[in-house]
This record gives C-alpha cells, structure tokens and sequence, in this order.
C-alpha cells in the first residue's frame, strides 16, 4: 500500500470521530490526493484562520512579558506589534531576542537598537506585504495592460490570462480570502479564484515560460 492510499485509508477510517486538520488551501485546491477525501474535507466544517490583528498581537506582547518578568517601553512593544504580522510564533521569536538583549542590561534598548536587533525578521516581514493593488499594478505592467482589464468582464486571452496570473498571486502573496479576491477583480465570484489558480498552476507546471514570468513578478513585487 502506497502513503497515498495509506494516509486515505487512515482519514476514511477515522471519520467517525471529531478531529481538525490545518492546511493552507481550500480543500477543493489541494493537489495529489484523491478525490473521495476532498470530499470527506469538503463536508466538514471550514474556518478560514487570519494572522491576529494589532490589538491580539499587543495583548501576546504584553502577556509574554508579565511571563518572563521583563519590562520593555511600550514604543518598542508597538513597534514589533505594528511590523510583525504575519504569525504569533515570529511575533515571540521577536520578543525573546529583544527580551534576552534587555536582560543582559549592557545597553539600553530604544526603538532604533530594536529595530537594529530585528533586522532579519523585518526584512522577511517586508517582503510579505504584498497587497492585492500592488499584484494589479505589477501584472498589468509586466503584460502591458490597463488596470481597468483586471475588473473588466473583457475575455481575450491576452486579458483573461494576466487576470488568472493577478488572482493567483493575489492568493498566494496575502492574506485575503477568496471571496475578498474575487471581489477586487470586478466582484468575481469565489469559484472563479479557484479557476484561476489552478488554470496558473497547471501552465506552470507544463511552460516553463509561464513559471518565469510569474517567478519575475513576485520577485518584482518583493523588491517594491
């Protein structure tokens, strides 16, 4: 029996108790699995988890340091609440880096020599906020189109396909749900998303020429 089959085997058989399983996709765009536990996945329920908002990410900050018994000024706990989004475990990776410089008490830490000590970190979290005006604008520019052709209801495919391109990024690059995705391009439903990124990343996969494209883009996008 192949892990494939196994794995298959182990869900089916597991089905009547109560469990959860995080992943990073609808179950509908999960690749290399097979059909009947799509199915499973689709019948249950599904939360979208969003990465915690300021007040969240202040309230972890301030509960660590009550924890560790570390007083910090709270210029600095903004800071690292306001640059650092994208999930809880970098957020206290964070924390315990500057936590650990203060507790050796040889300098004292203002906002500069934290943002000095976080430098790697911020640099990563930087390259993460893409929005989806941001992917738009780059992809209309790298296909010499207009913006107007990523909400328009215009089909040639020398549209149609950037706009597939825009979506797929637009998934892959933040933090917006399908609905919210289909929404910035002329109010397109979730289905049509779905479409997109999987018309991309089928292209990717059998044209090389396609992947590069695509792999300038978000290269383009991270350096802006």
């Amino acid at each position: 029996m192949n892990i494939k089959h196994k794995f298959a085997s182990l869900v089916l058989a597991a089905s009547v108790s109560v469990g959860a399983m995080q992943v990073s996709a609808p179950a509908s765009e999960i690749t290399n699995i097979e059909p009947r536990l799509i199915s499973r996945f689709e019948c249950g329920l599904t939360v979208e988890l969003q990465p915690p908002g300021i007040e969240t990410r202040m309230a972890i900050i301030r509960r660590k340091m009550d924890e560790w018994d570390v007083a910090l000024h709270s210029d600095i706990l903004e800071m690292i609440a306001e640059r650092i989004q994208s999930n809880v475990r970098r957020l206290e990776g964070a924390l315990v880096r500057i936590a650990t410089f203060a507790s050796l008490g040889t300098e004292q830490v203002t906002v500069e020599r934290a943002e000095y000590l976080l430098k790697d970190i911020l640099q990563q979290e930087g390259k993460k906020r893409v929005n989806i005006d941001a992917i738009q604008k780059t992809v209309t520019e790298y296909y010499d189109l207009r913006i107007a052709d990523m909400t328009s209801r215009r089909r040639p495919s020398n549209i149609a396909f950037p706009r597939q391109v825009a979506m797929y990024l637009s998934r892959r690059l933040t933090q917006c749900s399908l609905m919210e995705i289909g929404e910035a391009f002329g109010g397109r439903d979730h289905g049509t998303v779905i479409y997109a990124v999987r018309k991309v990343q089928q292209r990717m996969e059998c044209e090389p020429q396609v992947r590069e494209s695509i792999e300038m883009i978000t290269t383009t996008l991270h350096r802006k």
